[in-house]
């Protein structure tokens, strides 16, 4: 029983060591990857960098809730906000099985970082940011 016991531990042990070492061992990646990963996969874009005038399109994994929208102060005000937020709305294009897909123009605002906010169904739904550049 006792053997039993002691080679156990001994297995434990060495899977700790194996598992704390292997990460040191990986070759470094080649380059710079092409996308940086996003912040919330249900919310993405096609670019994290933008300015005045470029399109981002969107892409929001919402499930069998209904997409009520998407907007960011970066965004052209084209229409009213429903909630009388000062944000621009995203166009939805495309709404399939819990997938939409939205295009937004980016307004003439100040360099910085902004938020992109949803509502899906009745309640808030992911955030991104994306950076406005001059």
């Amino acid at each position: 029983m006792r053997t039993i016991k002691t080679l156990m531990a001994a297995g434990l042990l060495a899977g700790l060591a194996l598992t704390t070492t292997v990460p040191a061992m990986a070759a470094p990646s080649p380059g710079p990857a092409a996308v940086a990963p996003a912040e919330n996969p249900l919310l993405t874009a096609d670019k994290s960098q933008v300015r005045a005038g470029n399109t981002l399109v969107l892409r929001l994994e919402h499930g069998a809730e209904g997409v009520n929208w998407i907007s960011s102060a970066a965004f052209v005000r084209n229409r009213e906000h429903p909630f009388g937020a000062d944000e621009g709305l995203a166009e939805v294009v495309n709404d399939r099985d819990g997938n939409a897909e939205a295009v937004a123009t980016i307004a003439d605002v100040a360099p910085g970082e902004y938020t992109v906010h949803t509502r899906i169904g009745g309640s808030a739904g992911p955030t991104m940011k994306i950076t406005v550049t001059k």
